[in-house]
C-alpha cells in the first residue's frame, strides 16, 4: 500500500471554500445562507450532515440552489475509506487517533465522534477532489467536528459558526474534550449574538479572544400583506418546536389570565415536538380550547400567512435546569419584516434585538402575568403596535440582511484562512 500524503493545501491553492452545514434541506437560515454564499462564491462546496430530505421547510428556496448537496451513504463512506487508505493511511490513521484521544475520556462521546469520523471521509475526499482550502462548519457540533478532522486530513483551515443548542448544551457535553479542542484550532469562531460569545469563552478560556467574530444570522422573508382590519378577535402569535425551552406554556398561562379578564384575543401556536400533549392538557384545564389553536408543523409560506393574520409575536422563551436556551429565533426578524409587533423574553441574544418600548416589548422569564399585560397593552394600543413594528421592520433590514452578513462571513474567513497561511 502506498503512503502518498495529502498536501496541506493552505498556501498552496487559491482560496476555496467547503460549508459544512448542519442540515441544509431542513433549517431556514442555513438555507438563506447556503444561497447568499453560492452567490457569491459559485464554487463553494456544500455538504450536509443530515441527509434525509424529509419535511422542507423552504421548497421554493433549496429549488434556488444551483450546486450539488454532497450527503453521504455507507456507500461513500467506504468508496472514501478505501481512498484514502490508499492515497494517504498514514494521515488517515493520524487523524483518526487524533480524534479518538481528544474524546478517551467519556465512551459516549467516543462512539458518537468514531462514527462522525466514518460521516465525514465522503465530505472530505470531495473537498479534497475540489481542492476546497477552507472547511466552514455551521454549528459548533458534529459539522465542527468534520471540519476539525478535515484541517488534520486535509491540512485545511477551518472556521465554526455557533447559535445556541451548541453553546448551551448541559454539562455532560462540555465534558467531550473535543469541544474545546475545537474552539482552540479553530481558524475563527462566529457567533451569532453576544451573549454566546461570553458563554463560549467562559467555557473556554485559554481560546484565543481574538478568534471571536459576532455576526447574525441571515433572513430571507416574503411577507404577505397585512389585513386592516382582521376579521374575529386579534391574533396572538407565537412558532417554533415545541420543546421545553421554547416557554410555550407560559404563554399558555398568559392566555388563561387574559381569559379571565375577558379580553378579546385567539392563540395560536405553530409547530410540533414533545411538549404538545403538555399544552393540550394545559389548554383543557385553563379552559381556553374555545380560544386556542395547535395546528401542528408548518412551513415557511405558511408562516407568512399567519403573520399576516397576527396582531403580534410572542417568543416567551426560558432556560431550562440543563441550562439549554434559544440562541436568537429566526421568526423575530421575520415577524419584524412582516410588520408584526413582537413581545419576548430576554433570554440570551434576544434581548440585544429586542429592546424594551422600541422594537417590542419585553417581559421577565417565566412571568406570564406579566406576559398577559404585555399582550393586553399592544392589542389595546393600535398606535404603539404600529410604531413597535415599524422600528423592527428597520432592524430587521439593518441586523439581519444576507447580503451583509453573508459578506462579512466570507471577508472574515479569507482574513483569517489568510493569516492561517492561504495565498
Amino acid at each position: 500500500m502506498t503512503n502518498t500524503p495529502v498536501a496541506d493545501v493552505r498556501g498552496s491553492t487559491p482560496f476555496r471554500l467547503g460549508y459544512v452545514a448542519s442540515h441544509a434541506y431542513r433549517l431556514t437560515f442555513e438555507i438563506n445562507e447556503i444561497v447568499e454564499v453560492l452567490r457569491c462564491r459559485p464554487d463553494t462546496r456544500i455538504y450536509s450532515f443530515y441527509r434525509s430530505r424529509g419535511r422542507v421547510t423552504q421548497p421554493e428556496r433549496v429549488s434556488e440552489i444551483p450546486s450539488e448537496i454532497v450527503t453521504w451513504s455507507c456507500g461513500r463512506i467506504l468508496a472514501a475509506l478505501f481512498f484514502f487508505c490508499t492515497r494517504s493511511p498514514r494521515r488517515l490513521a493520524q487523524s483518526a487517533f487524533a480524534l479518538a484521544w481528544a474524546s478517551k475520556s467519556n465512551p459516549v462521546y467516543w462512539v458518537k465522534n468514531a462514527a462522525v469520523f466514518l460521516i465525514s471521509l465522503p465530505f472530505l475526499a470531495d473537498a479534497r477532489k475540489h481542492r476546497v482550502t477552507h472547511l466552514h462548519a455551521d454549528f459548533g457540533s458534529s459539522p465542527a467536528t468534520i471540519a476539525w478532522i478535515g484541517s488534520r486530513l486535509l491540512g485545511t483551515g477551518f472556521s465554526i459558526r455557533y447559535h445556541a443548542f451548541d453553546i448551551h448544551i448541559n454539562t455532560l457535553g462540555w465534558r467531550d474534550p473535543l469541544r474545546r479542542r475545537k474552539l482552540r484550532d479553530a481558524d475563527l469562531v462566529v457567533v451569532v449574538h453576544h451573549d454566546g460569545i461570553r458563554h463560549l469563552r467562559r467555557r473556554a478560556p485559554e481560546v484565543d479572544p481574538e478568534k471571536f467574530r459576532m455576526i447574525r444570522i441571515s433572513v430571507v422573508f416574503h411577507p404577505l400583506p397585512k389585513s386592516e382590519r382582521p376579521a374575529g378577535e386579534p391574533l396572538v402569535l407565537a412558532a417554533g418546536n415545541l420543546k421545553p425551552q421554547k416557554g410555550f406554556d407560559v404563554l399558555v398561562r398568559a392566555a388563561g389570565i387574559l381569559a379571565e379578564r375577558n379580553v378579546a384575543f385567539r392563540l395560536r401556536i405553530l409547530g410540533d415536538g414533545p411538549e404538545r400533549a403538555r399544552l393540550t392538557e394545559l389548554v383543557r384545564a385553563l379552559g381556553i380550547e374555545d380560544k386556542t389553536e395547535m395546528p401542528g408543523y408548518y412551513r415557511h409560506l405558511d408562516f407568512a400567512r399567519h403573520l399576516a393574520e397576527a396582531a403580534v409575536l410572542v417568543v416567551p422563551s426560558r432556560i431550562t435546569a440543563s441550562g439549554v436556551r434559544d440562541g436568537l429565533p429566526t421568526v423575530i426578524p421575520e415577524a419584524w419584516l412582516s410588520r408584526t409587533a413582537v413581545i419576548a423574553a430576554p433570554v440570551s441574544g434576544i434581548s440585544e434585538v429586542v429592546t424594551d418600548g422600541e422594537t417590542g416589548l419585553i417581559f421577565p422569564v417565566e412571568d406570564a402575568d406579566a406576559l398577559a399585560d404585555c399582550i393586553a397593552r399592544l392589542l389595546e394600543n393600535d398606535g404603539l403596535r404600529a410604531r413597535l413594528a415599524d422600528n423592527g421592520y428597520e432592524r430587521s433590514l439593518a441586523e439581519f440582511s444576507p447580503e451583509k452578513n453573508v459578506g462579512e462571513l466570507l471577508r472574515e474567513i479569507e482574513s483569517h484562512t489568510r493569516r492561517a497561511g492561504v495565498a
